[in-house]
């Protein structure tokens, strides 16, 4: 039983570092991404930088590598670094869940290409990997995303499929170089992943 919450719950299982993570759906397979995978990652940076037209950050290795080290998903603002790689190996994205509050259960999820365009067929692949483990056996209740308004129309087809719903606009929530952005909710909940499931059963 919670202390902070009348309805029993069973206890999260948090995911450390030393936890032999691998998840796999169809071709793409999610793993926590090592320092042995700075090479990769940086090769694919660089793509997301040309592809997305987005400015170079000075400290981008020292973040991912300071990334890999913190990785976990046990208390409240912790951070899972997963990479998403194909069935040869090669470095799809990077995906980043952030634990909002361990009591709540709720997980933010963002990739590399934010904002900009994740192939769809992978992405759906390490959505639904990524949705099976954290619902089912980590004990998340919700996961959601943070999209900019002009998020692609294939994007979003990709996580209503899922399950995702948007649950509405978050003014002002972004600050960049450009200033202030608006945000787009997109959230799917446990027990609508479950019900899907079931359907599709």
């Amino acid at each position: 039983m919670n202390r902070y919450s009348p309805i029993p719950l069973p206890p999260l299982r948090p995911v450390l570092r030393r936890h032999l993570l691998l998840l796999q759906h169809g071709p793409v397979v999610l793993r926590p991404l090592q320092r042995s995978d700075l090479v990769a990652w940086r090769r694919h940076y660089r793509q997301v930088e040309r592809a997305c037209n987005r400015p170079a950050h000075f400290d981008a290795e020292a973040r991912f590598l300071c990334g890999v080290q913190r990785s976990q998903l046990q208390h409240d603002n912790d951070h899972l670094l997963l990479g998403s790689f194909d069935a040869a190996g090669e470095l799809l994205d990077e995906l980043n869940l952030r634990l909002h509050c361990a009591h709540a259960r709720s997980v933010e999820l963002r990739w590399l290409h934010a904002g900009g365009c994740p192939q769809q067929r992978q992405l759906r692949a390490s959505l639904q990997a990524l949705c099976a483990f954290l619902f089912e056996q980590v004990g998340i209740h919700r996961l959601f995303v943070l999209l900019p308004p002009d998020a692609g129309s294939a994007l979003i087809a990709t996580l209503q499929a899922i399950g995702f719903e948007r649950e509405g606009l978050l003014r002002d929530h972004h600050l960049d170089d450009e200033g202030w952005q608006d945000r787009q909710l997109y959230a799917l909940t446990a027990p609508v992943w479950r019900q899907r499931q079931s359907a599709g059963n």
